[in-house]
């Protein structure tokens, strides 16, 4: 038996090689660069970081797989329609294998666990003022981030069956959407914890800049693919 995954990772996501660079020197010891120049490094970073984001999370369902005794069969980086549903996926993992429903809820789920790890460990810097002091660098983190932040949200609001949560809700017996509606508050709640930390990110990064510019931590997120 087969089973595929769908991944909407953003177009957007961070390549975080960036943050290992040198700090760059300004006028003066903390000043931080030209707004502009930060959004076009974030934006910079897209086509790199989009593939290291599709690679993470179809990396999560492949690696879980291996773990519950399954084989893959298929692992496409790229995005297209599927080609026996006919379904566009930006990427897709097919296994096979005699799976329990548990273990298939956790190839499912795998991709979310690990946005948490990498969203945690984020917010963790933030709250604990880790962040690097190169403000390059901080946009690389904060827009990796943003990233892990949408692909852990993206399916909040879808219905489609092919998505991963709501295979997940049917194999636990949540078919209707009135009854799936207090896990989609729960995983809505996690998503707005999350969101708080990133904000934060972009906060820092923009802390001396005017409103406008203030305004310019969404431009990663609104490239997003749902």
């Amino acid at each position: 038996m087969r089973y595929s995954s769908a991944s909407s990772i953003p177009a957007v996501v961070a390549f975080v090689v960036a943050a290992l660079g040198p700090a760059r020197s300004f006028a003066g010891d903390g000043d931080r660069p030209d707004s502009e120049h930060l959004v076009l490094a974030g934006l910079g970073m897209a086509i790199p970081t989009y593939f290291l984001g599709v690679f993470a999370h179809e990396g999560s369902h492949a690696v879980a797989a291996k773990l519950v005794g399954a084989d893959v069969v298929a692992l496409q980086l790229l995005p297209g329609r599927h080609p026996v549903n006919k379904k566009f996926y930006f990427g897709y993992t097919e296994i096979r294998g005699r799976l329990s429903p548990g273990r298939k809820a956790f190839f499912l789920i795998a991709p979310k666990l690990t946005d948490i790890v990498v969203l945690g460990g984020y917010a963790a810097m933030v709250g604990s003022d880790a962040l690097p002091d190169n403000h390059y660098g901080q946009v690389a983190l904060a827009v990796l981030a943003t990233g892990f932040w949408i692909d852990f949200s993206k399916d909040i609001l879808p219905f489609a069956e092919h998505h991963d949560m709501p295979r997940i809700y049917t194999m636990m017996g949540f078919r209707s959407e009135w009854a799936r509606l207090p896990l989609r508050l729960v995983h809505a709640g996690l998503a707005a914890v999350a969101a708080v930390a990133v904000y934060k990110g972009y906060e820092r990064i923009f802390d001396e800049s005017d409103s406008a510019a203030r305004a310019a931590w969404m431009v990663p997120i609104m490239r997003g693919s749902f």
